[in-house]
């Protein structure tokens, strides 16, 4: 079951992006009210600019903290209501960030020049969770089978972005995590995506090896632990299993 990319979906991103900032009147950034965390009398260019990396580090749209419709010219917005939660909340997190860059930071030193934005956490999506944190609520929800499923939307949507690991490593260690939450079903779920779409993993062969031994199936647990060592005949960890297996 490889699963492929369906959508260019980078380069929808940066069009759609695009329009939401082709909506703005020529001086919808020149005068601004109610502004709480940043300065009263930013220009208007730093002011479209910072707003156009909030949209594109959190993946939120215009219409997500101001009130105003999606497609509507932005003279028709009320950017100074404070109606929308989205909005409150990257006031804080904009004073985060500047406590973070300002205080911790700079207290490292000039060798220690990284500085936080939004999109260093967010990755272009509004929730920052990890890949793994993402597959873990999918099978604390709907078991193993909504691992494959959640795992191909992400991929189907992010593939090719910043947003999502789609590594060998993020679907080994969350399969490793799921076994140790005695969920050897859900780990098998994950690690046979992890076969699929990278069919030289030594860990995936070896991991899926283990739990069909755990449970009993020898003759799968034989085959993976084989593949395992036809990958890596320096293996003697994998070796040691299959003799025992065999013993």
């Amino acid at each position: 079951m490889r699963i492929q990319c369906r959508v260019p979906m980078a380069a929808l991103i940066l069009a759609a992006h695009s329009m939401c900032f082709a909506q703005e009147g020529a001086d919808v950034y020149a005068d601004p009210q109610n502004l709480e965390v940043l300065p009263s009398d930013i220009p208007p260019a730093e002011l479209r600019a910072t707003m156009k990396n909030f949209s594109i580090g959190t993946g939120l749209r215009c219409n997500d903290c101001h009130v105003g419709e999606e497609g509507q010219d932005f003279s028709s917005y009320d950017f100074a209501s404070d109606e929308k939660e989205h909005k409150r909340t990257a006031r804080e997190m904009l004073k985060m960030v500047r406590a973070i860059n300002g205080e911790y930071l700079a207290a490292l030193g000039e060798d220690h020049d990284v500085q936080v934005e939004c999109v260093t956490c967010h990755r272009g999506v509004p929730e920052p969770r990890l890949t793994g944190q993402v597959l873990t609520g999918a099978a604390e929800e709907g078991g193993a089978p909504a691992i494959p499923a959640k795992w191909g939307e992400l991929r189907a949507e992010y593939y090719g972005t910043h947003s999502f690991d789609f590594s060998e490593l993020t679907l080994s260690e969350f399969a490793r995590a799921r076994f140790a939450a005695g969920k050897p079903n859900e780990a098998r779920a994950a690690l046979e995506i992890l076969v699929d779409e990278h069919p030289d993993s030594l860990m995936g062969h070896f991991m899926l090896g283990e739990i069909e031994r755990i449970q009993g199936n020898v003759d799968a647990a034989r085959a993976h632990f084989q593949r395992a060592l036809e990958i890596d005949h320096q293996a003697d960890w994998v070796r040691q299993q299959l003799e025992a297996l065999d013993s």
